[in-house]
Order: C-alpha cells, then structure tokens, then sequence
C-alpha cells in the first residue's frame, strides 16, 4: 500500500511539473509573437508629401490629422514640395531629381500620403518610377474628376476636397438678398484652375446671380484693390485663391487673405479654412485636418490587413460653418443670421460670460445670507456675532444696488433720493439732462456690444468731472443726468461746457475714431420748479428743444439761447 501510495505522489508532481513548463512554454510563444509583431509594426515606413511648405496654414492641419492615427510603430516622414514659392517646370524636375534620389537611398516605404492638388499630380506623374506596389493614399485634392478617374487604379484612393460653393452662395444670398453678382477672387494656379471650373458649375443653380472672378494672376496689385473698392451691397465676394499677381508678388500665408479683405468695402466669405482671423467673415469650412485624418486611417486599415483595393475614395468632404465675429461685427451680421453650431472665432463676451465671478460671487452672498438667518433662528446665543454680520451683508449689498451694472455710476434710484432730500432741504441747484446724439445709430451700425462700450466710455469720462458740487447719475439707456450745486449760472454753465469738452474727445471703435456727441438740457431749482417731476421734466423740455433744433449743444429751461452748437 505504501509503495502505491508513493507512487501516487511521484505522478502528481511530474504532472505539476510538466503543467508548468506548458504555461512557460505557451508564454514564450505568445511572448515571441508578440515580439514579432512589435518588429513588424515598426518597420512600417509611411511618407507624406505635401504640395506646400509647413509654413502654408493647412499643412500643419493635415500633418496633425495624420500623426493622431498612426501610433508609434509607424514612422512618418516628411517631403514639401513647397508649390506656393516654386511653381515652375524647373522646380517640378528639381524636386524630382531630390526625390528619385531620396528613395534610393533609404528603406522603401510602405505606404505614401499626398497632400493638395500639386503633390497628388506627382505621385501620377511618377508612380510606376518612384512608388511602383506602394498604395497612394490623397487628401486635399481639388480635381474632383481627375480623383474620381485615379481610384480606378486598385492602388490609390483618397479624400476628395471639395469646396462648399453651394452652402456658402447660399447664406451669402440670405445674409445680401439684394446682391446681383457673386465675384470669386481666383488664380492661375494648379489649384486655382481646378477650382475655377468647380465654381463656374453653380452659376445655373444660381440664376439670379452673375458669376464673374478677379484672376489676380493676370491683374496688377493696383488693378486688383480699384476693382475690389467698387465692390458694394449688390455683390458677393468670395474668396478662393491668391497666390501671385502680375505685379510678380506672391502671397504666402495669410498675405493674400488680409491682402484681399483689407481692400474691400464688403464682407469676404471664404470656403477655405485659412484665412480665418485674418479678415474672412467665414462660410462652410473644409476641416484639413479631418482630411488628413481620413488619409491616414486607410492607411492603417491597409496595415491591419484589408485589401487596399476595396478602399473606397471618400467624395464626402468634412466640413463645418466658421466664421470670425470681429468681421460679423463691423458688417452687422448677428449670430442668430448664421446656421446654427457655426464656430465663431474672435467671439465678443456676453453680459454673462463678462461677469461670471462677480454672479458666482452674488450666489454664494445670497445662500450665506439665507444661512445666517438660519443660525440665527437656530442659536440666540450667537445671534449679537451673526446680527453683525447680517448687517455688513445688508450694507455691502445695498451699496451694490445703488450703482449701474454696465457703467459704475450711480444710478436712476439714487438720483431720485438725492434729488428728494434736496428739495426737501430748499437747497438751489441745477438739474443737467443729457443723452447720446444718434446713439441709435451705433447699436445698429456697431451692434449692442459696441453701444455698451460707448456708453461705459461716456459714463467714465464723465464721472471724472465729479466733485463737491457736480455729481453724474445714469437714467436708462443712453440718458444720463448730473446735480449741480451751484446757484450761480455761469458756474453751472462752466460744467455743462466741461460735459460737452469730454463728449467732443474722439472715441476708438474697432480701429476707427468716431465722434460722439450730446444733448444738453438744465433746469434750476425752485426758479424752474418747486418739486422733483417738474424739475426733471423742465431739463428733459430743455434738452428736446436742443434735439429739435440740429443736436450737440445746451440750453437751460427757462433761456431761450442755445449754447454750445
């Protein structure tokens, strides 16, 4: 029994035994092809190369869509064709020349991206030479057709660039219903000339507009800002390409955008994301780094096995609406006139948004309050600690409701007080009434953004006039009074004139001066009224015989000269 009892043993520990080297052998295997795909991984080689330089805008878009693809076992290199500087059959052939090469002297790739119209021609061009067997994967190109042609080869396929014309005349139409023409700012470039025939297909869907275009490309600088100056309300600028002029110049960058923008009197609607910032009102955007996004993941798919064949070309171009709101603003196009979940850069702080901290702050004063009351209701040992702090809530609290939101001055309540007790005390004094001469007209010419700016600007300028005797108050809207301590008439004319003095200082507005300028009416207490309604209707009669009579000037009650124009 003994003996079989051993046994027994012996056989379960060579079982365990044998067990543990199973596991440590399928370790290893699992171990070692894990390995050999980590090696695998990393000799995939993929090379992008771009018609432009990394300066162009659009190019670190792509590039960034593609790197947030590929993992760290692909090795991206780059190849700039630079197209916006070089353009020439010379330049084409030295690029050429550096790329055959390039490629002879470093490992094959495994893959090839191409971005924009100039690099996508290229790999064509060169394909069976450079990238014979290599899948080509393009994304900005702008030859609709030629793409569409291309993918037929089981090696290419790609993202179609296409710009949104249809979306953008659209809203440009509803923002100008009046507009007879739509003028498209073009060039004689490779892009250029494709995009040129892609524009001129929407003229029969828009039959109420002209389509012409300025080819800066055959027209001077000087030639090119007459023509944009004559632009008015019945024409549609659209922004497509400026890459040269006849002058020689060539704009890199931005150049073009501002070089185009700052010369026309009307907004320049672009459907190409560079350029936003930079003077564009904006429009249905192409997302460049969404394109090169797209690129990048059939590519991968291509590596993770999928026959690259099958691959089919994405005519669906990512795009979403844009636009800047300092551009919006000096056009007078309000938020609520664009599609809805546009992207506005450059955006101007709502009330909300400028004041944040000091509503967050009110909140927390308002449940502190509400549990200071609770406390004391709960505990009338603390109620003398709590009592005193109830009181310096209530203090700073009214302190706040006597001054205007917007402004900082004291407002219409306070006047009211003031002027009250004044009365009350038969002291002699001066009511000044004042408002902004055709203040209508900078909330809808400006927008109420910039009317807010004028008024706050105003209301400082005039509150630093304040002294013993002079006090400056804010009624409503853009109607402001003062209380004038003075009995003495030319001592109250002195300040209506310092008043005027400040008004008459030009005012910045989005880069422009504009003068600003009031209407003055003063009734004097008792000889004008002997209580508060009357006295402020005698200075608001004053003022409107100074607004009847041509604005900017001041007059008193009881006078019949008005002084100041």
């Amino acid at each position: 029994m003994g003996d079989m009892k051993r046994v027994e043993n012996l056989k379960k520990v060579v079982y365990r035994i044998a067990a543990c080297w199973i596991c440590l052998l399928g370790i290893l295997i699992l171990g070692g092809a894990a390995t050999a795909n980590g090696l695998e991984k990393e000799e995939k080689r993929v090379l992008f190369i771009s018609s432009y330089s990394y300066a162009w805008e659009t190019v670190p878009e792509q590039i960034e869509g593609i790197q947030s693809v590929f993992n760290d076992f692909v090795n991206l290199d780059y190849k700039f064709m630079d197209t916006k500087n070089s353009f020439s059959k010379e330049g084409e052939e030295l690029f050429y020349q550096s790329m055959k090469q390039y490629l002879s002297e470093v490992p094959a790739y495994d893959a090839v991206i191409v971005g924009d119209d100039a690099a996508f021609q290229f790999a064509l061009t060169y394909q069976q030479e450079l990238f014979r067997g290599i899948p080509i994967a393009f994304e900005g190109v702008n030859a609709v057709e030629a793409a569409e042609e291309v993918c037929k080869n089981p090696l290419i396929t790609g993202v179609i660039e296409k710009l949104s014309y249809e979306n953008t005349i659209t809203l440009a139409k509803k923002l100008y219903p009046d507009a007879k023409q739509i003028v498209a700012v073009l060039d004689d470039t490779i892009t250029g000339e494709g995009e040129r025939k892609e524009f001129y297909k929407y003229d029969k869907k828009f039959k109420d507009l002209k389509f012409t275009e300025m080819n800066v490309s055959s027209m001077t600088q000087k030639e090119i800002k007459t023509k944009l100056s004559s632009l008015d309300k019945d024409s549609i600028l659209l922004y497509i390409m400026c890459s040269e002029d006849a002058d020689g110049h060539h704009y890199i960058g931005s150049q073009g955008i501002r070089f185009i923008s700052s010369s026309a009197p009307i907004p320049t609607f672009s459907i190409v994301s560079i350029g936003m910032g930079h003077g564009f009102l904006g429009g249905e955007i192409v997302s460049q780094k969404e394109m090169g996004k797209i690129a990048a993941e059939m590519v991968k798919q291509y590596f993770d096995g999928k026959d690259f064949s099958s691959i089919r070309l994405v005519k669906d171009t990512p795009r979403g609406y844009r636009f800047d709101q300092t551009v919006m603003d000096r056009h007078g196009i309000k938020a609520s006139d664009l599609p809805a979940h546009s992207e506005i850069i450059n955006h101007t702080p709502t009330f909300y948004e400028k004041n944040i901290a000091m509503i967050r702050i009110s909140i927390v004063i308002g449940i502190i309050l509400i549990l200071i009351v609770m406390v004391l209701l709960l505990d009338n040992l603390r109620r003398r600690r709590l009592n005193h702090a109830l009181d310096q809530s209530r203090h700073f609290l009214l302190k706040t409701v006597q001054y205007d939101q917007l402004t900082g001055i004291y407002n219409r309540s306070v006047f009211m007080d003031v002027l009250s007790k004044k009365i009350a005390e038969k002291e002699r004094f001066a009511v000044v009434l004042y408002d902004i001469d055709h203040f209508k007209n900078i909330n809808d010419t400006l927008g109420h953004n910039t009317g807010d700016i004028v008024l706050k600007e105003m209301a400082e300028r005039a509150n630093s006039l304040c002294d013993n005797k002079f006090t400056v108050y804010r009624l409503a809207g853009d109607e402001f009074t003062a209380i004038i301590m003075s009995e003495d008439t030319n001592e109250v004319k002195q300040y209506v004139e310092k008043l005027q003095e400040v008004f008459r200082q030009p005012i910045v507005l989005e880069h422009k001066e504009y003068r600003i300028h009031c209407s003055i009416g003063v009734a004097l207490y008792p000889e004008d009224a002997s209580n508060q309604t009357d006295l402020i209707a005698a200075a608001d009669k004053a003022m409107y015989r100074v607004k009847n009579n041509g604005r900017n000037a001041y007059c008193f009650y009881h006078g019949e000269e008005i002084i100041g124009k």
